[in-house]
């Protein structure tokens, strides 16, 4: 046991015991049989050895680039092995998911660049003792299922608030009991060991994003050329014709992927591909949404480019190694003058790519606002809505109080589906691929759910009528012991659509 703690700390000795439990008793069951037969053919299928074959080869390089630049060593591959597992394996699910663009890159280098991921590490750098941490587990996982039951009905409410305030109080037991260990046995994570483990899932991460990227734009590519249509032969040519088209820029292929009756649909040959893609570059460039924050963004990009090399040029001049050592030409150079020239030209460079930098920012602020401004007129009944029916929304629709959800719900749906109706013809270019793509989700799940209801005109109804006709379709609805069909399907349309809400409220930045 001093050996396996050695290695590893008390909280992932428990959960690896547990983990260990639970396939031991999923072998040993039927169920656990049926599911892994089930999955194992998914998992081990064709295209995704090749995909862990490509990834393990990139990650074993960026692990092998990482133990040359002496970084890397045996005490931590257990933090590498658990990172893979942990965190790289999901990331791989929620690229395939969410991967459209560079918004997602942005986010997720966010993310793990936030204060959050310190503070994160810290509380998780001590442990309790493993009898502690044995019961822990199933105690949580016990609590946590409880409180998805709880969360899903009303009547339950009072055990999700008591659930809330059990976990409120564990966490700050937790951070107690970290901020006491920092203050007695600071030494043991004020150190280079510790500073390692920190900043390895930080470099991992960032240097495996190549494969991770790769991965989204192969999905994206996948769903495109499913779609080509014709001859053989001319398929091969389509699906040419669209990757010189595209390359590897993942938000054109997924224009092509959002847009495809603009370009492949209307295509049966190469020749009807190439006038299509034509037509379909000039639609690209006359998005306003798209483009218009395009200078802005080139102007920054290349001020930080201009940063690094300035900075990687003055770490140069500035060591030990002779110029010699970087070049092959047979002559002899005044290293000590070089070294001092380049010096002050980068440092030139350096303060003036700075100054630039936070220019260019300012001035990328300003055009974001103006933009803003435009959509915000523009969509400013769009918005309105939206806004409005973010302030109504519950964390249990009242599908038993007709009344209520008239007021709180279906009289707001049929003003967001009209104005969602006129913004998608009237501002497709104003707005950015995914603006657009939340606003036409938004059209659709109001659609769905107008269509569940049954009204085609809402005007006709006040709540009263209202009620006397959802009852009416609920009783003729077909119904089993405890489900009844319309009012669960009205339940599921209205969680969608609530879920939307929110996006928009989050995507196009409106104060609650």
């Amino acid at each position: 046991m001093d050996a396996l703690q050695s290695v590893f700390n008390n909280r992932e000795i428990a959960l690896g015991g547990w983990v260990i439990i639970a396939i031991i008793v999923g072998l040993f069951t039927k169920a656990g049989r049926n599911f892994l037969k089930s999955v194992l053919p998914i998992v081990f299928s064709r295209k995704f050895v090749v995909f862990y074959i490509v990834f393990l080869g990139f990650f074993s390089l960026t692990v092998l680039y990482l133990y040359h630049a002496e970084f890397w060593d045996l005490s931590l591959l257990k933090d590498t092995v658990f990172w893979v597992v942990f965190i790289l394996v999901p990331l791989f699910a929620k690229t395939i998911e969410n991967a459209k663009d560079g918004r997602f890159f942005a986010k997720l280098i966010k993310d793990n660049l936030a204060i959050i991921v310190l503070i994160e590490f810290i509380l998780n750098f001590w442990t309790f003792n493993l009898a502690v941490e044995i019961l822990a587990i199933p105690i949580a996982l016990l609590f946590g299922g409880v409180y998805a039951v709880a969360s899903r009905e009303e009547k339950t409410v009072m055990v999700k608030k008591f659930i809330d305030g059990l976990f409120v109080i564990f966490g700050i037991l937790v951070i107690i009991f970290t901020l006491y260990n920092l203050i007695q046995r600071p030494g043991e994570i004020l150190n280079i060991k510790t500073l390692k483990e920190f900043l390895l899932p930080i470099l991992l991460l960032f240097m495996n994003l190549p494969v991770v990227y790769g991965l989204a734009l192969y999905n994206t590519y996948e769903q495109v050329f499913v779609r080509v249509k014709g001859q053989p032969k001319e398929q091969q040519k389509i699906k040419r014709l669209l990757f010189r088209f595209a390359g590897i820029n993942l938000t054109k292929v997924t224009s092509l992927k959002n847009n495809l009756m603009r370009t492949i649909n209307l295509s049966r040959t190469a020749k009807e591909l190439k006038q299509n893609l034509r037509e379909f570059e000039n639609y690209l460039n006359s998005r306003i949404g798209d483009n218009y924050m395009k200078r802005p963004r080139f102007y920054i990009l290349s001020c930080i480019l201009m940063i690094i090399i300035c900075l990687l040029g003055i770490i140069a001049s500035t060591s030990t190694v002779g110029l010699k050592d970087l070049v092959t030409f047979n002559f002899v150079l005044d290293i000590a003058k070089m070294k001092q020239i380049v010096t002050y030209v980068l440092s030139t460079g350096l303060a003036i790519s700075i100054s630039f930098l936070i220019y260019f920012i300012g001035f990328r602020k300003r055009k974001y606002e103006e933009i803003s401004q435009i959509k915000k007129f523009a969509l400013h009944d769009l918005l309105f809505f939206i806004k409005y029916q973010n302030r109504m929304l519950r964390d249990f629709p009242s599908v038993e109080n007709p009344q209520k959800l008239f007021a709180q719900y279906i009289s707001i749906i049929y003003d967001i589906k009209r104005e969602s109706d006129k913004a998608i013809v009237i501002y497709d270019n104003l707005m950015t691929n995914w603006e657009l793509e939340a606003i036409k989700r938004l059209q659709t799940y109001t659609a769905s759910l107008i269509s569940t209801i049954g009204i085609d005109d809402i005007e006709r109804y006040c709540a009263e009528e209202f009620a006397i006709f959802y009852n009416d379709k609920k009783t003729t609805s077909i119904q089993n012991e405890k489900i009844n069909i319309f009012t669960s399907d009205i339940e599921r349309d209205i969680k969608k659509y609530s879920e939307q809400i929110k996006l928009c409220m989050e995507i196009f930045k409106i104060s609650k």
